[in-house]
């Protein structure tokens, strides 16, 4: 006989007369060479799975006799395959919550409310505890798909499947081919000008994705019931439901289900990068490219994820053929600290067999410790843009995965299955607080402090045109390097040259006046001589300002402007920057420190600092003699230091420059040596990070420091 014999629980359910509801269906599957039960409401679209022991036993229940007498007629003639009290007490449960039994003892209507009832209440409280992960039914497109059957089959062939390969391997190819520029342009993925694209690009995207699942579903004969909106950390994306996935016999359709988004995603990817890589900068081309980025990461990095809830971790526990593996593997993890932590010895495994133990406690064990850093580092960004929100989610957070476990062990605790070992228990656990406590509070870790900043040359000039006009030719390319006064480019000015002009006429009628009071008012040429000497000096004013038209090197170095040969005949206002010589020979490092941090550096010593540049931080730049400016600034030394140029710093939305700091802060200077190690390209203007240690403080301190910092 399969489990315990008996339940503290039977008592509550012997001598009620239930049955299955005609409403449910019922398939039979085989996972991994073994038959199982899954039970489906047609209703709600939900799918349990039992086991063929307990299924025979729910399909003898009817309303004229108790469940115990089932049971005891059960055990009379299958003594050997009657399921134990345990786990009847634990299917029947799951169908009664799930309203998928009929009672014959009470009004069905009655109970039925108040399971609702009690569902409701459930999924309130699950959405207060993840208001950033809420679902907004929408709509139901099952009759729709029906309706494009056709269509689903032909976009769902092997040629569909041969089409999708080649265009991924196409768009992969060019991507290689382009890796440099490709790289260039996503360092500004996350400046303010593109983060509407990226919106619209995610938007398109994730709609293509669930459209992809949904179409590979009703493939193989699933039902599509829901469609909607799912605010994933404030963010609106579409999503549909596939439930009826479960009631697939076959696991490989099962699989490519789950793939159906990633192919999707891919495919998109692959051809917005070959239209991105033979179009010219543009809409078309900013549109290819974030979808191209939004693509291939989600479908790689998130989606393509095992250790993540996401299409990849049911793809995988199809594969294996585990059903709920994540909730198994925290369950196996749940029994290890229960057997050998506790000393529960009854406590039990969920797996059955030998490769179920290994895969329960390997993705157990990987799953979180993936999870704990993936979790905070979520709430780290949210509190970087949006405070109040992320303080609410960073509660949540700690409350889900922290208090509501420590709730739970207590309970257990407390509960008659730990009866025999409560002492050794209790006193285990005590030990293992007290032991957290002492190391957050006493020992100290390693302790440092992050400063973002910019790399500028020790000598670098960007140059402002003193007057405007149109650009008509440029002398040297954008990486040239010039010499001090050679010319980089000349701007035309008609205006000016019309004003020079007119000056000219006129002193050539004054000149004219003069030689004619000569012979007949010599009494004139006194004024006519003042007038010719102010024409002069305009005419000396006027071609000094032609003169600053040619632009001119004022040192050497190399002349960085991007994109000005292209600007051949635009309008060049005053004041705005052409472009910058840069003298690339030294480098230092101008990292921005706010006033708490900036606390710890004026009461300790830093030294063994290192600077890792953004696009190459593989790279440990060691860097000396740093210097904490002792003044508050305001403004940023580069507009890419703030939010709205892709960094990290908040500044004031009024601001047009993007320099403005929300707070002031504090400079700290960072000279960086001649010799760069290996792998290692500085350039002026590039952004970074600056690590620098100080001495060792417990974690609960660090955590509060950083804590007020926030």
């Amino acid at each position: 006989m399969s489990n315990a014999v008996f339940s503290e629980s039977w008592f509550r359910i012997a001598n009620t007369r239930v049955s299955l509801l005609s409403s449910a269906r019922v398939n039979e599957h085989v996972f991994r060479g073994k038959t199982w039960y899954v039970v489906q409401d047609t209703y709600s679209h939900r799918f349990f799975r039992i086991t063929p022991q307990a299924w025979r036993f729910i399909s003898a229940l009817n309303p004229q006799r108790t469940v115990e007498e089932v049971w005891r007629d059960f055990i009379e003639r299958h003594p050997e395959d009657a399921p134990g009290q345990d786990e009847i007490v634990r299917v029947l449960s799951q169908l009664h919550m799930s309203n998928l039994l009929y009672t014959a003892d009470a009004p069905d209507t009655v109970s039925v409310y108040n399971r609702s009832k009690l569902q409701r209440q459930r999924e309130l409280r699950g959405k207060l505890m993840s208001f950033l992960y809420v679902r907004v039914y929408l709509w139901n497109p099952d009759r729709w798909l029906d309706r494009i059957l056709p269509l689903i089959r032909m976009m769902t062939s092997p040629l569909a499947g041969a089409l999708w390969l080649a265009m991924v391997l196409a768009g992969a190819s060019t991507a290689v081919g382009h890796w440099d520029a490709l790289f260039d342009k996503t360092q500004g993925l996350f400046s303010v000008s593109n983060l509407p694209w990226l919106f619209l690009s995610l938007t398109a995207m994730k709609l293509l994705h669930e459209t992809a699942h949904a179409f590979v579903c009703k493939r193989y004969g699933g039902q599509v019931h829901a469609f909607g909106i799912m605010f994933l950390i404030l963010t609106p994306l579409p999503y549909v439901d596939m439930s009826s996935t479960w009631a697939f016999k076959n696991r490989f359709h099962r699989a490519l289900v789950g793939a159906a988004g990633m192919m999707c995603e891919l495919f998109v990817a692959a051809l917005a990068t070959i239209v991105w890589a033979k179009t010219s900068p543009g809409l078309v081309n900013s549109l290819a490219f974030n979808l191209m980025v939004v693509g291939s990461v989600s479908a790689l990095a998130f989606n393509g994820n095992p250790l993540m809830r996401f299409d990849a971790y049911y793809i995988l526990a199809d594969l294996v053929d585990i059903p709920n593996l994540y909730q198994k593997a925290q369950q196996q993890w749940l029994y290890f600290g229960d057997r050998y932590v506790l000393g529960t010895r009854e406590a039990e495994s969920p797996a059955t067999d030998r490769r179920e133990w290994w895969w329960f406690t390997a993705y157990g064990l990987l799953a979180f410790l993936y999870r704990i850093p993936v979790a905070f580092g979520i709430v780290l960004v949210v509190l970087d843009q949006w405070f109040a929100v992320g303080l609410v989610m960073g509660a949540i957070t700690l409350t889900t995965m922290f208090v509501m476990p420590f709730k739970k062990l207590v309970a257990h605790l407390r509960s008659p299955r730990v009866q025999r070992n409560r002492q050794r228990a209790v006193t285990t656990v005590a030990l293992i607080l007290a032991t957290v406590i002492g190391v957050g509070q006493f020992v100290p870790f390693p302790y440092s402090i992050r400063a973002s900043g910019i790399l500028q040359a020790s000598q670098s000039t960007i140059i402002h045109p003193v007057g405007e006009g149109a650009l008509v030719k440029t002398y040297a390319r954008n990486g040239d390097m010039v010499k001090r006064g050679s010319i980089l480019a000349v701007l035309a000015n008609p205006d000016l040259d019309y004003e020079i002009e007119l000056v000219r006429q006129q002193q050539r009628e004054v000149d004219m006046q003069t030689r004619q009071s000569v012979f007949r008012l010599p009494a004139d040429i006194a004024p006519l001589e003042q007038r010719r000497a102010a024409l002069e000096r305009q005419m000396r004013e006027l071609d000094k300002l032609r003169a600053q038209l040619v632009i001119r090197a004022p040192h050497d170095g190399e002349w960085v402007a991007p994109g000005l040969e292209e600007r051949d005949g635009a309008w060049i206002p005053r004041g705005q920057s052409l472009g910058e010589v840069v003298k690339g020979d030294r480098f230092r490092f101008v990292a921005v420190v706010p006033q708490e941090q900036a606390d710890e550096l004026f009461r300790h010593r830093f030294d063994g600092a290192q600077l890792r540049l953004n696009g190459q931080a593989d790279v440990g730049v060691p860097v000396s003699r740093l210097t904490l400016i002792p003044f508050q600034r305001e403004r940023l030394t580069s507009s890419a230091l703030g939010i709205m140029g892709g960094g990290e710093i908040a500044v004031r939305p009024t601001d047009q420059s993007g320099q403005a700091a929300a707070e002031s802060f504090y400079e700290l200077h960072a000279a960086v040596g001649a010799d760069s190690p290996a792998g290692l390209y500085p350039l002026h203007g590039l952004s970074g990070v600056l690590r620098i240690p100080l001495p060792s403080e417990p974690l609960f301190w660090q955590a509060r420091t950083a804590a007020c910092s926030s």
